[in-house]
């Protein structure tokens, strides 16, 4: 009995760690079960992504940016192609993929010696960046390259290669300070853009228009889907996205104006600019020592990019916006003028000129002319450019004046032209001087800023702003280059440029004329004669700046020359130009050769052709 009771015991104690048992195991096969549904059913879809992503890898594709069109671009006309687009490849990947240091070194190091790029240079640029964004090893690759690549990828796991279209500018260094540049994002400008949709990758404008219209040249970035197998090798691809071109602009620049404005300045340091004063269209701006934008383009070619910055010349300065010069006797129009307005003086009232003006003081002091010129009235002072004439009018007409007109025609202001990095001119004062010298101001100071020495400083592009006002009676239109933004196929006009009145000086008419008849008289017989030969009629008004400066053996000053045609015609009808030499030696010799060959092109061209105005203003 005992017996039998302890088995029943033993029995029911086995049976009941039994159910235990079982129960455990049916419970662990119900969360299998329950996961099994949870991952096959509820979050299939979910992991199935997930899975297709491991296998995936998503590739941007650059977008074209726009095209950049000269202003004779137009449906019913073939207008030169400045900037564009040609097809290539770019070579990248992504740190983050591979599994090692060792595996990363297998691969890249002998992808740098196929591609003929350093790999120090390649780790160096990798060191401190986030390993999971994607880095561009060589750019502007071939398609020989790829195939290299794609056939031999288990010699190069985690490489990829994508398409990546090249800017092409077209015509070198004739637009390099007009359109500027593009370049690889920097950390900092990422930084400041990432939130604007900018991807660390990508070029964006550096200078020029290229960097002023950047958001709207860039387009949007697209990408496509390379699919792998375990082994990293490419079983197919799919475009995820099709990227979207940018806008196309076209210009207020004239390709053949802009063309001579580039050879003129070819062996000169300095800046033209030429614009219609009517409605503030810039036709040329070149500015030299210049670039080819073509050759630093790509992250390949830093060292081009690295000696061109260390270059004095200093190439990338666009000297039209961002220089700033003694104006020298150009600003002996503004001392016209203010004499003139403030009745202080009359077109024919004349000046004796013995070749100096002796200012009277504690110690007289002696400020000479050039030459000789005897008995002068304004229009023969401003032809001649003498000196002598305009020391007597700033005496008379005194500082304050001067400067008041000189601020109202925007000499110490930005023009507000659509090109990046404009600097403002700069206009003394005697607190200024006080301040600055611990000096006060004297009449020496005042005589020598009538013909425009001394303190004043002006930008090449604010001197054309001066003629513009002049040839427009007191108005200024605000200086601009893109003509219009156009669709990517051209088919649309997105935006188009009004003219925009940016200042107004009320000016009398007998002093405009006055100025007008001065500057033709400078080309008919004075200091602009070189000019005269041209068959449409100039005006115009040398200058020759001192620069207290040694840098130069064969000359320490600047040359001007501001001047318009046609000088009978009306506003609508008339082109300004401005010119400043660099250690030009005089304006006559260094600035009017310039402008020579400006103007014989916009003769040529039809500027001054009253038949063919439409055509060119359309």
């Amino acid at each position: 009995m005992a017996a039998t009771s302890l088995r029943a015991s033993m029995y029911e104690a086995f049976r009941s760690r039994m159910f235990v048992f079982l129960g455990l195991v049916a419970f662990v096969f119900g969360v299998f079960f329950l996961q099994l549904v949870n991952l096959q059913i509820l979050q299939g879809s979910a992991y199935r992504e997930k899975s297709r992503q491991n296998m995936e890898s998503n590739i941007p594709i650059a977008a074209p940016r726009g095209e950049i069109y000269d202003r004779n671009f137009g449906p019913e006309r073939k207008g030169v192609v400045i900037a564009s687009n040609r097809a290539a490849f770019n070579i990248s990947t992504i740190p983050a993929s591979f599994k090692s240091p060792a595996e990363m070194q297998a691969s890249l190091k002998p992808l740098c010696a196929l591609l003929k790029v350093s790999y120090d240079d390649l780790m160096n640029e990798l060191k401190g960046r986030n390993p999971y964004e994607r880095v561009t090893i060589k750019e502007d690759t071939t398609l020989n390259t790829v195939v290299t690549i794609a056939s031999h990828q288990h010699r190069f796991p985690h490489v990829d290669w994508q398409d990546a279209p090249v800017r092409v500018y077209n015509y070198g260094s004739i637009f390099s300070h007009v359109v500027g540049y593009i370049g690889s994002i920097s950390p900092d400008e990422y930084k400041k853009l990432k939130d604007s949709g900018y991807r660390h990758y990508q070029k964006i404008g550096k200078s020029g228009l290229e960097k002023e219209y950047d958001t709207e040249l860039r387009g949007l970035d697209g990408y496509y889907r390379r699919i792998v197998d375990v082994r990293n090798r490419m079983e197919g691809e799919e475009v995820g996205l099709q990227p979207s071109s940018g806008s196309n602009l076209v210009l207020t620049i004239d390709f053949e104006v802009q063309k001579a404005a580039f050879e003129g300045m070819k062996d000169i340091r300095g800046g033209a600019v030429v614009i219609r004063p009517a409605t503030g269209e810039v036709l040329a701006l070149v500015s030299h020592p210049d670039f080819d934008p073509n050759q630093i383009i790509s992250k390949n070619n830093a060292k081009v990019l690295e000696d061109l910055n260390k270059d004095e010349a200093r190439p990338f300065l666009n000297r039209v916006i961002q220089s700033k010069y003694p104006p020298a006797s150009t600003f002996k129009l503004l001392t016209a003028i203010s004499t003139l307005e403030e009745e202080k003086s009359s077109p024919g009232q004349t000046h004796y000129c013995p070749g100096k003006y002796t200012l009277k003081g504690y110690i007289d002091r002696d400020f000479y002319c050039y030459e000789t010129h005897g008995t002068l009235d304004m229009y023969w002072a401003i032809a001649k450019s003498c000196s002598v004439y305009f020391y007597q009018l700033g005496y008379k007409i005194g500082p304050s004046a001067m400067l008041r007109y000189a601020d109202y025609f925007g000499l110490q202001d930005k023009t507000g032209i659509d090109l990046p990095g404009e600097i403002p001119g700069f206009l003394p004062t005697k607190k200024w001087k006080y301040k600055t010298f611990g000096q006060q101001w004297f009449d020496g100071d005042t005589i020598n800023m009538a013909i425009g020495q001394g303190f004043v400083n002006v930008t090449p592009i604010e001197m054309a702003d001066l003629v513009c006002g002049i040839v427009n009676s007191g108005q200024i239109m605000r200086p601009y280059i893109l003509k219009e933004m156009r669709s990517p196929d051209n088919k649309r006009v997105i935006r188009k440029t009004k003219p925009e009145k940016i200042r107004e000086i009320p000016l009398s008419p007998a002093t405009v004329d006055a100025l007008k008849q001065g500057m033709r008289l400078s080309v008919r017989n004075g200091t602009s004669q070189q000019l005269n030969y041209i068959p449409v009629s100039i005006a115009g008004k040398t200058g020759t700046a001192q620069t207290r400066s040694h840098r130069r053996e064969d000359g320490s000053q600047h040359g001007w020359f501001v001047g318009f045609a046609p000088f009978e015609g009306e506003p609508e009808d008339t082109v300004a130009v401005a010119v400043l030499a660099e250690y030009g030696v005089t304006g006559a010799s260094g600035a009017v050769p310039v402008a020579e060959k400006i103007f014989a092109s916009l003769h040529k061209q039809g500027y001054f052709n009253a038949q063919q105005k439409r055509n060119i203003q359309d």
